[in-house]
């Protein structure tokens, strides 16, 4: 396959509809195709076999190396055919079909490749081509693209991986806080929680623990000017981060209004501070570990008022790790991490999800687009 393909568009918008796809690849469907029975030869064939076709038209623009940013580690997630965004995937026979996507979570926000434009292209951007072989007849039988969103409406929802989420703050984000004017980036809460939030301060009526109340929760523009803008300059006196992070949560709830002391152990759950749906870190390495929940993964974590890690409000401390002073906050909640920031994993993971393969055969003979 041309080494090109590695290389994103100049832009998303460049990216070739899926309905001008469907016109290139359709007549692929009646070609001889013969499986070797080795997955991943197969695999390399196939996406060859795409690439070529694709390269027989204008493909999109590519994007100069220095106008964008891969931003998960070692390329992975990213698509194998990065400038139209599309893997690859053979279907043979059996019931069903067991589709499994590699180092991202196919339906999320989560970035993989940012613009310096701004643009950029997400995990749910991916489109995924399923080429159906008649091992019978040794052809390709169909060629069908779908979207992640297609898949899950229809089929349901992936499988969530079983993986130690983590978040990275790139240095080159971090030097933008500190250099911004109040030294914080900072974003508006969720649309869910529009109807539960106040603007106005009144000291906490409820402990830190308890169920967060209707119309007693900080709105995040509240915490950001009797939190976080109070935080920038303060030192967190600890040797170790999870002390440090204990340190900085007292801060917060003392900056709250909420009564604690030395002596009493905080909460230890998810979110820190579950009175006002704030979760506390500190980050002083490019990583920031994430615990059980993980905001890219859309869960309920507040049955009772709909609350999901979407909507919980990260505030993540970025000290200095000689000083230990606070030089920078992040402010925002839970949906918004992943546009900004690239979510790791200190192992690979697969996310899985099982298409009947019923809804292949109906489509025998053709090349579709997330058909009806």
């Amino acid at each position: 396959m041309n080494k090109d393909f590695k290389i994103p568009p100049k832009s998303p918008s460049l990216l070739t509809s899926e309905d001008e796809l469907v016109k290139r690849l359709s007549c692929l469907v009646g070609c001889n195709f013969q499986l070797t029975g080795k997955t991943r030869t197969d695999g390399s064939n196939i996406r060859k076999l795409i690439a070529n076709k694709l390269e027989e038209f204008l493909l999109p623009v590519p994007v100069s190396p220095d106008e964008f940013e891969i931003v998960p580690p070692k390329r992975k997630g990213i698509p194998k055919i990065t400038r139209e965004f599309i893997d690859t995937y053979i279907i043979t026979s059996g019931n069903s079909y067991n589709l499994q996507v590699w180092n991202r979570i196919p339906a999320s926000n989560t970035l993989l490749i940012k613009y310096e434009t701004g643009e950029s292209l997400k995990c749910k951007d991916v489109r995924f081509v399923f080429v159906r072989i008649d091992i019978l007849k040794n052809i390709i039988a169909s060629i069908i693209i779908l979207t992640p969103d297609y898949i899950e409406k229809n089929f349901g929802i992936f499988g969530k991986p079983t993986i130690k989420h983590q978040l990275l703050i790139s240095s080159k984000v971090r030097k933008s806080i500190y250099e911004s004017d109040d030294k914080t980036l900072f974003y508006p809460d969720t649309k869910n929680l529009s109807y539960l939030i106040r603007h106005n301060y009144q000291p906490p009526k409820f402990n830190m623990v308890e169920e967060p109340e209707q119309r007693e929760i900080f709105s995040i523009q509240l915490l950001k000017q009797i939190v976080a803008d109070k935080l920038i300059g303060q030192k967190l006196e600890s040797a170790a981060t999870k002390n440090r992070g204990q340190a900085l949560e007292r801060k917060v709830l003392e900056l709250l209004g909420y009564t604690t002391n030395e002596s009493e152990l905080l909460f230890g759950a998810f979110p820190d501070i579950r009175n006002q749906l704030l979760e506390v870190k500190v980050q002083d390495s490019p990583t920031v570990d994430l615990g059980k929940y993980s905001p890219e993964i859309e869960e309920i974590v507040i049955p009772n008022l709909k609350i999901t890690t979407y909507d919980i409000r990260y505030l993540i401390a970025l000290t200095n790790p000689e000083t230990e002073i606070i030089e920078g906050i992040i402010l925002a909640p839970g949906e918004k991490l992943g546009e900004v920031f690239s979510y790791v994993s200190d192992q690979s993971y697969k996310c899985q999800r099982s298409i009947p393969m019923k809804f292949f055969d109906k489509y025998y003979g053709k090349a579709v687009f997330n058909p009806d």
